[in-house]
Formats: structure tokens, C-alpha cells, sequence
């Protein structure tokens, strides 16, 4: 934007500019309109949401005559009567996306957030100090609308806050330690219940070398806290504080920061009325400590957006976030699990991948531990159980649950049951009013109360008609009510008393008056298990094109019978699913063609990410995929269809076919087993394991227990994984994957006899395999990686030159990265530290390609280490304070964590550090005492010989030096057995 062009701004006092020029709106009413416009640009809304913000809860009489005076007045004041359009239930401002300096901030702040996930933390920080540059003070800052400031100004407030807290961040992990301190100061002096400045504040004084104010931050605000809330500071705030008093060598990495607030909670439901008492009853409720209210109903009743409602109201009491999960307990689809909605919890709550257990009660152990000290609202949505939510309830005090039922839930949950019943008529009426616009409500009075009273007071169904009425003239309000007062044709769907009969008689008013395509397309987007279902998908559901399923899609939506859940994405209400399969039954369509349609779209779509990202893992005898897509578009594909695939891949093991089962497995484990979800995809392989040996298909099970056994390897168990794969019987096609799984898992457990005759029945396949280089490729890499670890660099480096010319002929990205990264291990241990940085690099700009962001962080913490020996030691901190990083966000192998705690040690040696380059080293042989990664072990001694040594501590060194000796060499590592018999002998 320049000022020569029109301008809005809501950051800050209302401001407006046109053709460069200020456009002053004095009056006070006028202001509250047009800030209430722009909040809702280029978007309808309502005539009752605009007299609310302006009157608030008791507007005056006249209030609907009044409004369209006040939307007159600011088109004549902006010069552009177009500018502000009439919509059939309200007014609409159109502006160019850009014009919104609320727009601005978003797009740039998103931009800030996506660098920093790319690492790129300088652009990071351009961009969001960009972002917050568009902000001019407190935002309406001169809208006098108490709604408003309740409601929207505070939650841009809030955006503006998390950014700032994102952009501090970035500048810790940029080492601009000294510039945020003054930033800080002023931040928990304005907000000091807000642990995170406070954790930024004690990180950023500890790395300026100013541990006494560092420890002093802490007691101010543990002082804070006690005064204002009569709480202790929360675990996260006194995990950094321990951290500092230890001198942790983890404070240093840029990854050090205490909780961040969870935020999951849907967005509060538009046009909300009623339910004013139960509201109150329950915000009174949850006041308590250890708070549990079960709200219940029938279906429609407007549960879940009561349960919204209350959460958003009482936010500032759980300052430590909201948790939400859509149990889906009355859904045609599955149940959520338990262990899937605890990994979700505890994801979000920071913890790491590698740290979520599989097993569920310690899942549920680690759930309700670190809750401890928090105070969070755990919100449990559609829970059809007392057996469904009792895991799930925390023991801390200081948490609170809402779950919503059709049930009251009572024993043994100790719960307050709040039952919602439909809706007073005037609540109803009113629901309905401020949507159809205040003409409409004067006019048609009686006809809209009538429409209420056969919708059944139940919200669902009030909205469903609302859908229906949309773009209507008022006058065709009264023929509506005819219309659905005559509604017969769901009568034998309802019986005595049913709850969902007028629910009902809406949904069928609104699937008769669909297109016959649309039609089709609601009786068919049920069909998806998934949570959601996006436009492609829905495509290949209808076997239509895309843009007309788009089209369709949006057709549903504006009659409330899908939910937009995203860009492109659409959700379909409980009740729905079984209207629509009610009707598709009826329509005699032909559900599991459709079925198969749309989970061959995810298998096909799965096939040509993996041919993108992981092609090394295609099935030899498989035909080649041909695919025009990006790697950014493959991995943004499996982000968004993670929860879908897995849920069709659980129905096809349980509903058929039984096949797509295991082979959608196949086409994705190259992301699940590398991106930390690992207990919903432990609990999916387990399914398609079933379905195999249901099947009898022994390359199938096979195949599954393999992934089992790669999960578990990446959790850090590799005696579980070499049980799964010991339990396998391989032959024909999964030969070369079970062979090359199980060279890796005993190679690292120190079996090198295994693993070379695994690596060498993986050479002996090319006889039969000749066309399929990657399987020659896997042990060429396997055999260089064993004798690399033996201490036979020149053979190591012969097999991994051959390998990485195949590689490279095959465009296997992954197999070249590989093959170059432990090429590069090979020329640090050799001396060539040049020719193994430039290896490294590349390696690692392959893994960015393809996003094996943990194959990126080994492969950093190795470059760290050549870059140390070479004598580049600020960039070998850096470059191992990022490996640092990323393992920890990402959790996954804690082999590779040893690694890059290895790599800090060494550079921390070689600044003269050596008391914080022994404690890197023991956590690295901490983790790979753990996970039982013997080289690890024995290089972690090795490295705390001369750690130790040059920290003065002989008689240490020495021991460390005869331990990791004896281990090297009964273990065959003879290039460690002879570099500590070579340090022992200095050490004597």
C-alpha cells in the first residue's frame, strides 16, 4: 500500500483514506458501523450483529429504522455509495483484500511464520517486525462499542501479542539477545501473568551472561503471579528457572522457551442467542476448582456451540489454554480413540513426538502429568460414554472439563449435568430475525414466529431454514412456512416423540430444493470416515470435476447442510450424515462404488507424493508414477489428508477392501514415519496388520510389521523393533525392505554380523532386481555405514561413492542425500574436512527438498562436527544449535538427538568450554544408554574423555576412557578402540 491509495485501518483509532486523502468519520455511531463492516470485509453481515455493536443487548425501538440511516450517511461521507452494498440479511463493504491493514498484518504474519519453519529466521524477522509495523496503538482504539472491545479488540490484541512473541523468537534464535531484553522489560511490566515474556526475559539475561537478573525475572514473576492469581509459577516457567541455576547447556539452544498457551477451541458460533441462565449456571460452575459439567440434549440442540460459547467466555481463567476434541461418540464415522485425542493433547502441548508414548495408560499418564500446575479447560465434544471420557479427565485442580452429550453422563464422573432443551419462541424468533434483517422482523412478525414454532425451537433446525431462506425476498417468507408446514415426505422416518423430527422436516425442505447434482453430492459426502472431506475429494466421491464439486460444494454450504472447515475443506454435522444416508439408500445410489472411488483418489494421490518425496520406497515390481506435483504441494497434501487417510484406512481394514488397507500404509509411511505422529500411525498399521493376516497375505503382514518395526525404531525401542521383524516371514516383494530395515536396526544395536548379512542379501536382490537400482543402493549404503562405524574409512567410502553414482543416476533424492551425508562422516573421520562439509551440505539441501527434516537435523549435527574440525567454529555452533532446534521440535529418534549432542559438545570443547561441553556429552550417552545405540555409547565416553580432560577432571577421563575402550572394542568399533586406547595411554 502507498498513501495515494485507498486505506482502512482498524489497528489502532479507525482510520480512512481515500485517493490518499482522510476521510474523517466524527460521528461516534458512524464509527462503531464501519469498524464493525470492516472487521467482516468483502462478507455479509447481519443487520442484528450492526444494531448489537452499536446499542449493544437493548437497542432502542427505533433501532432497525435507525441503522439503514446510519449506513446512508457513511456512503455519502466515504463518496462511493457502492462501497457499502445491501444484502439481503444485512450490509456488505467490498474492499481489495490489501486495503485492510488488518489483512496486511495476517498475510505478513503468516509469511513471518512460514520463514521461520523454513528456518529462515533473518526473513522471519523482517517480516514480522513488517507485520507488527502496521499497528498504530490499541486496536478501535476510538470506536466506542463496548461489544466490540469486548469481543474483537481484545482477540486482535492477543494476534498482536502472539506475533510479538514469534518475532522475539526469532530474534533469540538470531542470538539479538541484547536488543529483546528492553522489549521484554516493557512486556511483563504491561502483561505479567503472561509466562512466556517472562521465559523469553529469563533465556534472553541468561545468554547475555547476566545470570543474576536472570534468577531475579523469576522471582518477579513468581511474585506476579501469587499476587494477582494466588498460583506458583506454572512447571514450564520453572523448568527454565532450574535450567538456569544448573547452567544447562540446552538454555543455549534457540528451542528453549517455557509453555505456550494452547489454543484449540472452534471460533464462536455467529448470530448466538438465548441461553443466557444456562450460560451464567456454568461459567458460575467452572469457577470451581476440578470443575466437570456435562451439558447434554437431544441432537440439534445447539450443544457444541454452547460449549464454544462458554470456553471463549471464560478464557482469562485458563490462561494456560483451551484443549478440544470432537469425540464423533454418535457420528457415522468411528469413534476417536483415546490414544488418538491424548497424542493430539499432548502434541499441542509441546511435547515431542518421540516423548508421546504408544501404550494408552501412559499415554494417560503422561497426559494428566503435564497438566500439572497448568490451568487449562478441556472442552470433550460429542462424547457418547462415561468409558469414552473418563481417561481424559485430568487430576489437576486447577483444570476444568466441559463435555457435551445426548446423555447425562453422571457416575462415576462426578459431574454437573446441564441439560440445554430448544429454545424459548422469542429466543427462536430472535435467532431468526437478526439473520433475515430487521425489515423482514417488522414485517413479517407472525410468519417468523411460525417458522420458529415448526422448526421446534431447536437451533439446528432454525439455522438449516435460515439456509433455505437465504437471497429470498421477505415476501417468500410466508410460502415457506406453508411449504414446511405441509412437509410430509420424512414422516416415516420419524417415530414417537423423536427428537430429530422437526430437525427432519428443515433438512428435507432444504435437500428438495438442491439441484439433482447437488442432491447427489450431499448423499455422498457422508461417506468419508475422515473428520473432513476437501474439494478433490469430494470429486473423485461425485466422479465429477473439481470445479463443479467446488460449485456444488458451496451450494451446500450456503443451505447449512456442509460446514466450511478451510480452504476448499467441508465438514458435514452428525445428523446430517445420517440424513444423508438415509436418502442416499432411499436414492438407491451405489455407496461403495463411491466409497472405493474416493479411497482410490487417496491412494492414487499417496502414490504420486511418494513418487515426489520417498520413490526410493516404491515397490520394485511397482510401475513408475508420473506426477507434475511440487514437493511443497505433496507434503501440503499429506499435512492436510493426515487425519482422512488414516480414518479410510482403518475402515478398509475393518469394512473392505481389506487390500487398500495395507497399501495405503505403503504409500504414506514415508511421511508418518518421519513427521512424529506416530500413535495414530502405530494404531492405523496395526488395523491394516489385522486386515493382512484376516486376508492371508504374507507380503502384506510382512510389509506392516516392517512399518511396525520402523515406527518402533523411531521411538527409540529397537529390541520392539527387531522383535517385529524377526516375527516376519519377507519373501517376494518385501524381501529388500525387510532385509534393509534390518541391517539399520542391528547396526545400531552394535550386531554388525546381522547387519551385514542383511546388507548383503539386500546386494544379492539386484541379481533379480536388476532394473530397481535403490534396492542396490540401500546396501551399498548399509554396508558403507557399517564399515564406517568399524573404523574402515577407505572400504566405507568405496561402497558410498558406488552408492552415490546409482543414486544419483536413479534421481533417488533420498538415497543420494544419504549416501553423500555418510561420504561426508567418512572424510571428517579421514581428515578431508572441506570435501566433507560441501557432502554435508548438499545432503542436507536434498532432505529440505523433500522435508526428512529429522534425516536434516543428523545430518546438521555431523556437519556441525566438520565444520568444528575445519576451524569454522561460530558457524559449527550454529549450525549445531539448529540441529538442537529441530530435534527437539520435531521429537523422533533419540539416536539422533545423541548425535547432535555429541556435535554441540565437540564445539563447545573447542571454544573453551568444557564443563558445558561435558554435560552435551552425557545427555548424548544418557540417550543412547536409553535406547540401547551402542556406537553412540561408546563415542559419548570417548568424547567425555576429552571433555573431562580439558576440564581437569583426570581421574573422570579415564574412567569414562576405559569404559568406552572395553565397549569399542567388544563391540567392534575399532576406530573408536583405537582413538580412547590412544587417549588412555595419554591419560597414563
Amino acid at each position: 500500500m502507498t498513501l495515494s491509495q485507498d486505506e482502512f485501518g482498524v489497528l489502532g483509532p479507525l482510520v480512512v483514506r481515500r485517493e490518499g486523502r482522510i476521510v474523517p468519520i466524527t460521528a461516534a455511531k458512524h464509527r462503531i458501523v464501519l469498524a464493525t463492516l470492516l472487521l467482516g470485509a468483502n462478507r455479509s453481515v447481519p443487520a442484528a450483529d450492526l444494531i448489537r455493536r452499536v446499542w449493544g443487548e437493548t437497542p432502542p425501538d427505533r433501532a432497525a429504522q435507525t441503522l439503514p440511516v446510519y449506513v446512508m450517511r457513511l456512503r455519502r461521507a466515504l463518496g462511493d455509495p457502492q462501497l457499502i452494498r445491501t444484502t439481503p440479511t444485512g450490509y456488505r463493504i467490498d474492499l481489495p483484500h490489501e486495503a485492510l491493514d488488518l489483512h496486511r498484518f495476517a498475510d505478513l504474519a503468516e509469511e513471518g511464520a512460514a520463514r521461520a519453519a523454513e528456518e529462515d529466521f533473518a526473513g522471519a524477522c523482517a517480516v514480522y517486525e513488517l507485520a507488527l509495523g502496521h499497528w498504530r496503538g490499541a486496536p478501535l482504539a476510538d470506536v466506542p462499542s463496548e461489544s466490540l472491545h469486548e469481543t474483537e479488540a481484545s482477540n486482535l490484541a492477543e494476534r498482536r501479542l502472539r506475533v510479538t512473541s514469534e518475532l522475539i523468537d526469532v530474534k533469540l534464535r538470531l542470538g539479538r539477545c541484547d536488543e529483546v531484553i528492553a522489549d521484554l522489560r516493557r512486556l511483563t511490566a504491561q502483561h505479567p501473568l503472561r509466562e512466556q515474556f517472562w521465559s523469553q526475559l529469563m533465556v534472553a539475561l541468561y545468554r547475555a551472561d547476566r545470570q543474576a537478573d536472570a534468577l531475579d525475572a523469576y522471582r518477579q514473576a513468581g511474585t506476579a503471579l501469587a499476587r494477582e492469581l494466588g498460583v506458583d509459577p506454572s512447571d514450564g516457567l520453572r523448568s527454565v528457572h532450574h535450567a538456569i541455576l544448573t547452567g544447562d547447556p540446552a538454555l543455549h539452544q534457540p528451542a528453549a522457551s517455557a509453555w505456550a498457551p494452547v489454543s484449540q477451541l472452534p471460533a464462536p458460533v455467529g448470530n448466538y442467542v438465548g441461553r443466557s441462565a444456562e450460560l451464567a449456571r456454568v461459567t458460575a460452575l467452572l469457577s470451581r476448582a476440578a470443575a466437570v459439567v456435562v451439558v447434554c440434549g437431544p441432537p440439534g440442540v445447539g450443544k457444541t456451540a454452547f460449549a464454544t460459547s462458554v470456553g471463549h467466555a471464560v478464557r482469562d481463567r485458563f490462561p494456560d489454554g483451551q484443549l478440544y476434541a470432537n469425540l464423533r461418540g454418535h457420528s457415522t464415522s468411528p469413534p476417536l480413540s483415546t490414544s488418538a485425542v491424548l497424542a493430539r493433547f499432548l502434541r499441542a502441548m509441546g511435547v515431542r513426538a518421540d516423548h508421546i508414548p504408544v501404550d494408552e495408560d501412559d499415554l494417560v499418564r503422561g497426559y494428566r502429568a503435564r497438566l500439572r500446575g497448568r490451568r487449562v479447560l478441556i472442552t470433550l465434544d460429542n462424547a457418547a460414554s462415561v468409558e469414552q471420557v473418563l481417561p481424559l479427565l485430568p487430576d489437576e485442580p486447577g483444570c476444568s472439563v466441559v463435555i457435551t452429550s445426548r446423555n447425562e453422563l453422571r457416575d462415576p464422573l462426578r459431574a454437573t449435568p446441564v441439560r440445554l432443551d430448544v429454545l424459548r419462541g422469542d429466543e427462536a424468533w430472535k435467532l431468526l430475525a437478526r439473520s433475515l434483517g430487521p425489515e423482514a422482523a417488522m414485517a413479517q412478525f407472525d410468519a417468523i414466529a411460525e417458522l420458529a414454532r415448526l422448526c421446534g425451537y431447536l437451533p439446528l433446525a432454525l439455522r438449516i431454514a435460515l439456509g433455505n431462506l437465504v437471497g429470498l425476498p421477505h415476501a417468500d417468507i410466508a410460502s415457506y412456512v406453508d411449504e414446511l408446514r405441509g412437509g410430509d415426505r420424512l414422516t416415516a422416518l420419524a417415530v414417537d416423540n423423536d427428537d430429530t423430527a422437526a430437525v427432519r422436516r428443515a433438512f428435507d425442505l432444504s435437500y428438495a430444493a438442491l439441484r439433482p447434482a447437488a442432491a447427489r453430492l450431499f448423499r455422498l459426502v457422508g461417506l468419508s470416515p475422515g473428520p473432513d472431506l476437501s474439494a478433490l475429494g469430494a470429486a473423485a466421491l461425485l466422479d465429477a470435476p473439481v470445479s463443479e464439486t467446488l460449485g456444488l460444494l458451496e451450494e451446500l454450504a450456503s443451505a447449512h447442510l456442509v460446514q466450511r472447515v478451510g480452504a476448499d475443506r467441508f465438514a458435514v454435522h452428525d445428523l446430517l450424515r445420517v440424513y444423508a444416508a438415509d436418502r442416499a439408500a432411499a436414492a438407491g445410489e451405489d455407496q461403495e462404488s463411491a466409497r472405493r472411488r474416493l479411497f482410490g483418489w487417496y491412494l492414487r494421490t499417496a502414490a504420486e507424493v511418494g513418487s515426489v518425496l520417498y520413490p526410493e520406497l516404491r515397490p520394485p515390481c511397482a510401475p513408475p508414477v508420473v506426477t507434475a506435483m511440487t514437493a511443497d504441494a505433496a507434503r501440503a497434501w499429506l499435512t492436510e489428508e493426515r487425519p482422512s487417510v488414516l480414518a479410510a484406512t482403518e475402515h478398509c481394514a475393518s469394512a473392505g477392501p481389506l487390500s487398500l488397507s495395507w497399501q495405503l500404509i505403503d504409500a504414506v509411511s514415508g511421511y508418518f514415519g518421519t513427521h512424529g505422529h506416530h500413535v495414530e500411525f502405530v494404531r492405523a498399521i496395526g488395523a491394516a496388520l489385522g486386515a493382512a493376516r484376516r486376508a492371508g497375505d504374507a507380503d502384506a503382514e510382512t510389509s506392516m510389521l516392517v512399518w511396525l518395526a520402523a515406527e518402533h525404531r523411531n521411538l527409540g525401542n529397537l529390541r520392539a523393533a527387531r522383535r517385529y521383524l524377526r516375527e516376519a516371514s519377507p519373501s517376494g516383494r518385501t524381501l529388500w525392505l525387510h532385509a534393509g530395515l534390518d541391517g539399520v536396526v542391528n547396526l545400531e544395536l552394535g550386531e554388525f554380523a546381522a547387519a551385514s548379512d542383511a546388507f548383503s542379501r539386500m546386494m544379492d536382490l539386484t541379481a533379480v532386481l536388476p532394473s530397481v537400482p535403490h534396492v542396490r543402493v540401500g546396501g551399498l549404503a548399509g554396508l558403507g555405514a557399517l564399515h564406517l562405524m568399524r573404523g574402515d574409512y577407505a572400504r566405507a567410502g568405496a561402497h558410498l561413492r558406488e552408492g552415490l553414482e546409482l543414486a544419483r543416476a536413479a534421481e533417488g533424492v533420498n538415497m543420494v542425500a544419504t549416501c553423500a551425508a555418510l561420504l561426508g562422516r567418512c572424510h571428517t573421520a579421514m581428515g578431508d574436512h572441506p570435501r566433507a562439509v560441501a557432502l554435508l551440505r548438499q545432503a542436507l539441501a536434498d532432505w529440505y527438498r523433500t522435508g526428512a527434516r529429522h534425516a536434516r537435523a543428523d545430518g546438521m549435527a555431523h556437519l556441525a562436527t566438520a565444520l568444528c574440525l575445519a576451524g569454522e567454529h561460530p558457524e559449527a555452533l550454529r549450525t549445531a544449535q539448529r540441529s538442537l532446534a529441530l530435534v527437539q521440535e520435531l521429537g523422533g529418534s533419540p539416536r539422533i538427538e545423541c548425535e547432535v549432542h555429541n556435535a554441540l559438545g565437540l564445539v563447545l570443547r573447542h571454544l573453551d568450554k568444557p564443563a558445558r561441553a561435558v554435560a552435551a556429552h552425557l545427555r548424548a550417552l544418557e540417550l543412547a544408554t536409553a535406547c540401547d545405540y551402542r556406537y553412540g555409547v561408546a563415542a559419548a565416553h570417548l568424547h567425555l574423555v576429552r571433555a573431562l580432560a580439558a576440564d581437569g577432571r583426570r581421574a573422570e577421563a579415564t574412567r569414562h576412557a576405559r569404559v568406552g575402550h572395553e565397549l569399542a572394542t567388544r563391540c567392534g568399533f575399532h576406530g573408536l578402540a583405537a582413538t580412547s586406547g590412544d587417549l588412555l595411554a595419554e591419560l597414563d
